[in-house]
Parts: C-alpha cells; structure tokens; sequence
C-alpha cells in the first residue's frame, strides 16, 4: 500500500480493517493514542519516505498493537445473527447526522420568514451527537458502518481518472467554501436582524462558528455534526435569496409595463347652475382649501415691452382671454356654447342664453 499516496486516513482505515473482529470499544481503545500517533509520524517524513517504511503495513502493526494490548491474532468475524444489533449507537448517530443535513437545507430555504423552524434540526443534531460524543474523534464506529463504507467506497474513485481529478480540485476549494459558507450566513443574518433579533443571533453565532468548525472536521470527525447542517443551512438560505431577488424583479419589471396614466388638463372650465346659466367669476378650491388653478398662456403679453399681464386670480373661471393690441394688454370676455344638455329639462330663459363674443374693449392693466 502506497501510504504517502492515500494518506494517514487510509492507513488507518486498514488498521481498522485488521482489527474488526474485536469489539467496538476495543477497537477505540487501541486506536485512540494511534490516530494522533500516525497523524504526527506524517509530518516527519522525509520526500521519499511512507509510513510504512517507519511502521511497516496497517496489518502488521495493528498485529503488533494487538499483542501489545493482550489480545489474540486475527481471526474471522462470524456473522451478526442477533436482531438487536441492528440499531446501534453509531447507526443512530450517522442517520441522525443525514437527516438534520436534509431537514437544515429545507428549512435554510424558509428561516428568513420562520427562523424558528431551525429548532428542528437543531434538536435532531444535539440527540445524535449526544450519542457518540463520547466515542472520541475518529468516530471510527460510525466509519465502519456498511453505509458509510458503500459511501466512501463511491467518494473514492480510481487514480487517474477524471473523476478523481475533479474530487481532489474540489477538497482543494474547501478553504475557499468555509468563507463562502460564512459569507452565506452572515447575509442571512443580516436579512433577520430587522424581523427576528433571536433568529439573528442564531444565524450569526453560527457564521462565527462555522469557520473554525471546518478545518476542526478533518482532525476531530464530531464536528460534522455542525459542519455539514451549517453547509446545508448557508446553502438553502441562498436559494431563498435567490427565490426573493427573483421575484422582486419581476414585480418590478411587471410594474414598468404598466402606462403611465393619462392625465387630462383643461385650459378653462365653465360652470352652469341647475338653470343652465352659465355663472362668472366663479373661485375654485380642492378639498384642502387649495385653489383649483388652470394652466396659464398668456403668449405675447409675457413678452418685454407689451406691458403688464391683467391681474386675474388663477382659480377664476370662466377665465378671460388675453389679447394684445396697440402696445396694451386686453381682457375679453370668455364664449362658449351652451351644451347639448343641461341637469335641468328646463329650458334656459332668454336672460340665461350663453353671452356670446365680447369685442376687445380697453382696459387699464391691473398693477
């Protein structure tokens, strides 16, 4: 076995295929002082050395090791026949850990509208860890289960290959995925901060925590019962994110679709009482007592020279037309016709007709 080639975690693994015919907790008790011993004799290596060459093979020196400790050589495990054996501690733990994985993400994708949908998974974890906590960080129960074996047995393609050459590049971005996750987090936390000051002190604890828990994971395996739900948990609140900035474009772009209003203006008005008679010198207020003012245009009264406009309150109507003749400004008395049709089916009288045009007449411009 080329260990410098697999890696501590595959020498041990061997040793620990050597030593499974002896009970679980035996087994954790010659390898808990191992794991750190092999993990440190990896450092000291020289280029061209293994660990084999210092140790000799996984099988020899968990030979070794079993005479160390007082055990009998190898022999064959017999199968398992009892039932009871099949839901163990580690068994539970592992599902455990699989299924707040599953639960976080959904509910990543819901906890910036119901933070305390978090407590869920956050309950599942804390009872499978609760399980295993005190069988040391390898966890190597819970890696010796047939599941976890099919898994890694699937996450470890041939060398050479161009999958393994994309996982390697993946586990290399890893570094690079605990800020991501962080980053993640924190904008989760952020978006609470406004809506839920308990579910924003979660969130952000968590993004603290989060970082260190990542590179904790490879020498102390307990801490993926926070990593991977924290991963699951950044990964569903980006989706979230994303769902909403989605649709808050759409709405914004269903709302520019829409015309703008028309909005009408009227140069005059012409009020006629019940009687259809047309009334003068009628003021105009809104509801808030704000004068009801008609656009102006004035032509060339405004002009320098042709003399001061009249003076004419903005909110009287009918409002007067303005000529200009001779250097002076004039006022001339607004026509209309009657309408087709009055409130009243009374007739107006002959005192009521609508005035007709009023000739220019001077008048002396108002200062």
């Amino acid at each position: 076995m080329n260990t410098q080639a697999l890696g501590v975690e595959h020498y041990l693994a061997g040793m620990r295929a050597a030593l499974d015919d002896l009970p679980p907790n035996e087994v954790a008790e010659i390898m808990e002082d191992v794991e750190a011993h092999v993990a440190e004799l990896s450092t000291e290596l020289g280029e061209d050395e293994t660990i084999e060459q210092r140790l000799g093979s996984p099988e020899q020196y968990a030979q070794e090791l079993r005479q160390a400790a007082g055990y009998p050589s190898r022999t064959e495990r017999l199968p398992v026949t009892t039932k009871g054996n099949w839901l163990t501690r580690p068994r539970a733990a592992a599902w455990g850990l699989v299924v707040a994985t599953g639960v976080t993400l959904l509910a990543g994708a819901a906890a910036l509208r119901e933070p305390a949908i978090l407590l869920l998974p956050g309950v599942i974890l804390v009872l499978s860890l609760a399980l295993v906590h005190d069988r040391g960080p390898s966890q190597h129960e819970i890696m010796n289960l047939p599941e976890t074996q099919r898994l890694k047995k699937w996450m470890t393609p041939e060398q050479g290959t161009p999958a393994e050459r994309a996982l390697t590049y993946l586990r290399s971005l890893q570094p690079a995925w605990w800020l991501v996750r962080a980053g993640l987090l924190g904008l989760g936390a952020v978006l609470l901060a406004g809506r839920d000051i308990l579910g924003f002190l979660v969130v952000a604890a968590i993004a603290v925590v989060s970082v260190f828990a990542g590179p904790r994971g490879k020498i102390d395996r307990r801490w993926l019962w926070f990593s991977l739900p924290a991963s699951a948990l950044a990964v569903g609140l980006l989706f979230q994110v994303i769902d909403v900035t989605a649709n808050q474009l759409a709405y914004n772009t269903s709302r520019s679709s829409y015309p703008a209003p028309m909005v009408e203006t009227y140069d005059n008005i012409y009020v006629y009482d019940e009687n259809g008679k047309l009334l003068t010198n009628v003021l105009l207020y809104d509801q808030d007592g704000s004068p009801i003012n008609a656009p102006r245009s004035y032509n060339s009264c405004n002009e320098p020279g042709n003399g001061p406009e009249p003076v004419i309150p903005a909110n009287r109507y009918p409002r007067p037309k303005i000529d200009y003749e001779n250097g002076v400004c004039y006022t001339v008395a607004p026509s209309v016709s009657a309408p087709s049709s009055t409130p009243s089916t009374t007739p107006p009288s002959s005192g009521s007709a609508t005035p007709s045009s009023v000739p220019p007449t001077s008048v002396s411009p108002s200062k």
